[in-house]
């Protein structure tokens, strides 16, 4: 047996691989040593707060020295401290608020108002390769994330945080608690591959992709995390979400679908030293939306079990006769009531935890500035067989020195180290626990299977006749493992030379290492009677086990050249760039069956090798951009871009793709002074190609070679990995896409409406296309398909309450979107995605011509020319064709905030809705016609003698037959029909509430050396108010990929999260 020592012995990395990480975090810790030279100079420091004619503090307010570059920044509290003279004067300015000038005469301590501006609308946004611009100049889609909606409702992977909180951005967390991965999708779907629809991630100049890694296979299907559960929100400075292609265009093809960029902290100057601590624990607690008959028991034919073998075989039906209590025999030979056991669900979960603490210390000069931090996060799932734990530690550092007057240099880095023992199983009918608990009979009680789970020989103990697929999780539980290792860097070192002041030199350095360890076994005995191999026939014991490592660099080197000048009226910025992209991965594979010895779990234990698997592989691409504003009165802007790529991974005779964009826009408003109505009025526009060659894998283009696991005769044989032939034709896929927009404010900014309409057409999408098998292969990719996404995003903020202690805001956002097929392969109208096959699946995932993308598509049932269901003369259903049953992507996806602040108490409430979508319910399916759902009660309640389904017979009579309801409902199952099983994956969540109490002002007067502390509570998943989908929470069986979608299997609940949160500054 593996017990836990065992477990985390081997979850350790290879000691090359941990000394690697160490040096690389030595290296970053040694950096700190130039911390000291940012503190030298601090003779008269003048200290203070900014605040807002409602006496809320402001953050981010600029400070600075008049006529210098000595500057700072207020923090959360709206506190600085800044080194200045006595006869400096000081300059307040934060944009939206109209700046203010202080001449120092003596003060030591300096408090001040700032009166929000009723005109200047303007706000700086965080722009593409990290250039901050204001909002006015842009000619597209773009917005900046609020710190608070990051921080209040805290989750382990930040981008949940986001459900509904921005228009056009689609997030979907399956139900895998902490250490899963999330779905992140903008302006919709709009490639048929799913790696190369999540939008750009880049962090402090750094880009990366999201990389999810949630299996879509059908067993075993974990999911085992994304990039963005590696970043700490405490971390965070800003997020800004760049929707269009044109927001993204100068990324080339990495941003055929948007970016998210993120800024981390980096401490503020004349700041001195400050130190923040920040505490969050959750409690998790299930949720149980199963809604399952309780008044028939496990049997078939209307009998109870009369034996072992009886209640063996029918373990999964609830077709037996009605439950009275009475004592029955159970699968284990132990007598137990025959009565219903309705929590199974909150009796085998338990309530998870997270705990996260965050220390923050943070420091600066006139010089520069600096913040170290270190996070430490454990979690414990709501899974506890096998027990899922999970713990993640993150040290981020940031600093900002001016070498010179001219000479800047800034680094940043962070250090994740991530252990996620056990994820449940998630979206799969394979063996976890979620299958096994909704298709068990509700008379079995939970505790039978708990203490009766290992037969005497020490395997499985059979529960009921699906022995190979309804697997008992106690039987897994310190048997079955899965173990799922990470670490990772990620470094940026930037320089910057201002030549003058009008015209910079940039350089910037990107470092991306990461190595993660996969081990994951079937325990000897599992779903079998026998621990031996092949039932006794072949040597050793049965089980399997698989370990897998992978080792990835990202390196970037980028250069830039930037100037910025005015002519009177006119204003023009232009810059020219470059970047060189590496990326190197190594990964190994090694599976095997049947070991010598039972219960040990290693490669040298295995009898028979089944995988033995080392891949390396290597791309570069290479670019040059260049991009220029021209700006007139500062109400008219124009923007072009435009990027050259050459990529390695195409044939080198055509590797080479351009990318440009156009943006405009104008502040109408400027030319309506006199209408004090109007407080700001935009029109943008824009268009944009790019492209994306995420879909083409190195070696695609050419035939390689591989080594086969097992040699013959002695012998180790090569082989043509694969049955796909390599296309040297293969490039990237083209996005072209308009879009206009329009931002008007109205009333000094209590009412803000902005408005945007797109069009993207994608073309070249790479699918596989069939070949004769003459070829030595069955199919091969090329480009042939084409996608056109068409919407709208709407966002509305109204002050509906704002007076000196009190403020209401509330804020809508929604989005519609819909993408249509326009084409696939010559000749062919229909594309099969992904077949839901197996022992209970049915339908399809498919993509057809002229229809929105991903068609659910099962058969339906068969009718006349009347549409009545046709029967056959028993009275029993008929297979009709396959049908189209809708597309599983959701129409309109939107949120509702509102936000109540008294004082220096905030009360914040967010909704967020999804509709239009369809969703395939296996669940459902195999809920019916095993006897569990309230459906199954048609034809066995009081007075019923089975089944008269409202249909005719084929001379178009009325059906008067009553049919055994198990023989009428397991029908649906032999026929594949559909209809009972689809439902709208439509729902309206009142997804969190923060209460937000700031006690700094209390604290900083009663005790001085505290400069702030902020509590909050909150809940999150607080009540689902509308689902189309019966049992299930219609998002709980997400995933990361795209081939899945719609098709719900057997989910892990999701939770209601309770928070509290602590955050002191010292």
């Amino acid at each position: 047996m593996m017990n836990n020592s065992n477990i985390k012995q081997r979850n350790r990395l290879p000691i090359g691989d941990r000394v690697s990480v160490f040096l690389k975090v030595l290296t970053m810790v040694g950096m700190m040593g130039i911390i000291p030279a940012f503190l030298q100079g601090q003779e008269k420091p003048v200290r203070g707060q900014v605040r807002d004619s409602e006496s809320t503090p402001l953050e981010g307010v600029t400070v600075q020295v008049k006529g210098t570059r000595t500057a700072t920044a207020t923090n959360a509290n709206g506190n600085f401290s800044i080194n200045a003279s006595n006869g400096d004067i000081l300059v307040f300015s934060l944009i939206g608020y109209q700046p203010r000038e202080l001449t120092l005469q003596n003060q030591m301590v300096v408090n001040i108002q700032l009166t929000a501006e009723s005109r200047s609308m303007e706000e700086v946004v965080v722009t593409a390769l990290g250039i901050k611009k204001e909002s006015k100049k842009l000619g597209y889609s773009a917005e900046t994330v609020k710190r608070q909606d990051l921080l209040q409702n805290r989750t382990v992977n930040v981008m949940e945080s986001l459900e509904g909180k921005v228009a056009g951005l689609d997030i979907s967390p399956p139900a895998a608690g902490a250490g899963s991965s999330t779905k992140i999708r903008l302006r919709g779907q709009s490639a048929f591959a799913g790696a190369a629809n999540s939008p750009l991630i880049v962090i402090n100049g750094l880009p990366m992709d999201q990389g999810a890694r949630s299996s879509n296979g059908w067993q075993p299907a974990y999911d085992l995390g994304d990039n963005m559960q590696q970043i700490n929100p405490d971390d965070i400075e800003s997020m800004t979400v760049l929707k269009g292609a044109t927001a993204a265009a100068i990324y080339g093809s990495r941003a055929a679908n948007g970016a998210i960029i993120i800024t981390t902290k980096n401490g503020q100057r004349d700041q001195g030293i400050g130190i923040e601590y920040t505490s969050n624990f959750t409690v998790n607690s299930v949720l149980d939306f199963t809604d399952f008959q309780q008044e028939f028991g496990q049997g078939q034919g209307g009998q109870r079990p009369t034996d072992v073998g009886s209640a063996i075989s029918t373990g999964m039906l609830g077709w037996g006769s009605r439950m009275d209590g009475e004592p029955i025999v159970n699968f284990d030979g132990v007598m137990r009531p025959y009565a219903p056991n309705p929590n199974r669900i909150k009796e085998f979960y338990r309530d998870g935890t997270v705990f996260t603490n965050t220390v923050a210390l943070s420091g600066g000069s006139d010089k520069g500035n600096f913040r170290a931090s270190f996070s430490n996060s454990g979690a414990k799932g709501i899974t506890p067989a096998p027990d899922n734990r999970y713990t993640k530690r993150i040290f981020n550092l940031g600093l900002n020195h001016d070498l010179t007057k001219k000479l800047h240099f800034s680094f940043n880095a962070n250090y994740t180290k991530e252990n996620n023992e056990n994820p449940p199983q998630v979206g799969a009918q394979g063996p976890g626990a979620p299958n096994f608990l909704t298709r068990m009979s509700t008379s079995i009680p939970l505790a039978a299977f708990r203490e009766s789970a290992v037969a005497e020989n020490g395997t499985e103990r059979q529960t009921s006749g699906f022995q190979g697929t309804l697997l008992n999780p106690y039987f897994a539980k310190g048997r079955e493992f899965i173990l799922n290792d990470r670490d990772r860097f990620l470094g940026t070192a930037t320089l910057r030379y201002d030549v003058m002041d009008w015209l910079y030199v940039q350089g910037r350095y990107n470092y991306d290492y990461s190595v993660s360890k996969l081990e994951f076994n079937t325990p000897t005995g599992r779903g079998t009677s026998t621990p031996f191999n092949n039932n006794g026939q072949g040597p050793g014991f049965n089980g399997m086990y698989h370990i897998e490592q992978a080792k990835g660099t990202e390196i970037n080197t980028d250069f830039l050249v930037g100037a910025s000048k005015e002519f009177g009226d006119f204003s023009i910025d232009l810059s020219v760039g470059g970047n060189i992209f590496k990326r190197d991965v190594g990964t190994f594979i090694d599976e095997v069956e049947d070991f010598t010895v039972r219960d040990l779990y290693s490669i040298q234990n295995g009898i028979n090798k089944t995988i033995n698997n080392y891949t390396i592989f290597r791309d570069q691409t290479n670019s040059l951009y260049a991009f220029a504003e021209f700006g007139y009165k500062g109400m008219l802007y124009v923007n072009l871009t435009g990027r050259q790529d050459w990529f390695s991974v195409l044939n080198p005779e055509a590797n080479s793709e351009f990318y440009p964009s156009v943006s405009g826009s104008f502040i109408f408003s400027e030319l309506m002074k006199e209408q004090s109505w109007l407080s700001y009025g935009k029109l943008r526009g824009s268009w944009a190609q790019v492209g994306s060659a995420n879909g083409i894998p190195p070696f695609s283009n050419h035939l390689f070679y591989d080594i086969l696991p097992n040699q013959l005769h002695g012998r180790t044989l090569g082989t043509i990995l694969g049955t796909r032939s390599p296309n040297a034709l293969l490039r990237p896929f083209s996005v072209e896409e308009r879009e206009l927009g329009l931002e008007l404010r109205f009333f000094d900014s209590r009412l803000s409406f902005d408005i945007a309409a797109y069009e993207k057409v994608t073309t070249d999408q790479i699918l596989p296309v069939q070949i004769s098998n003459a070829s030595g292969y069955t199919d091969t990719q090329q480009n042939v398909g084409s996608l056109q996404n068409r919407g709208m995003e709407f966002m509305l903020e109204v002050i509906p309450v704002k007076r000196d202690n009190f403020r209401w805001t509330s804020s809508f956002n929604a989005s519609l979107n819909t993408t249509k097929v326009l084409s696939i392969a010559p000749g062919t109208d229909r594309f099969v995605a992904q077949r839901f096959e197996g022992n209970e699946f049915i339908g399809a995932l498919v993509y057809e011509v002229g229809l929105p993308l991903n068609q659910l598509s099962a058969n339906t049932y068969l009718r006349n020319e009347n549409g009545e269901i046709l029967l056959n003369d028993n009275g029993r259903l008929l297979q009709g064709p396959v049908v189209n049953f809708g597309s599983a992507l959701p129409k309109w996806v939107g949120g509702w905030t509102n936000t109540f602040t008294y004082k220096n108490l905030s009360l914040s409430m967010h909704f967020d809705f999804k509709a239009g979508g369809k969703v395939l319910s296996s669940s459902a399916l195999n809920g019916l016609r095993q006897g569990h759902t309230k459906a199954s009660l048609i034809g066995r309640r009081e007075g019923e003698n089975g089944v008269v389904f409202d249909g005719v017979y084929r001379n178009g009579e009325k059906n008067t037959i009553a049919v055994n309801p198990q023989d009428f409902y397991t029908d649906y199952r032999n026929l594949q029909i559909a209809d009972p099983f689809i439902f709208k994956s439509d729902f309206i969540k009142f997804r969190n509430i923060a209460l937000t109490y700031n006690l700094s002002d209390y604290v900083k007067n009663k005790f001085g050396f505290i400069k702030g502390l902020t509590l909050t509570a909150s809940c999150r998943n607080v009540a689902l108010l509308y689902k189309d989908l019966p049992d299930y929470d219609p998002e709980a069986f997400a995933s990361s990929g795209d081939n899945r979608v719609g098709y719900e299997q057997a989910t892990v609940p999701t939770t209601r999260n309770y928070a509290f949160n602590l955050n002191i500054i010292f």
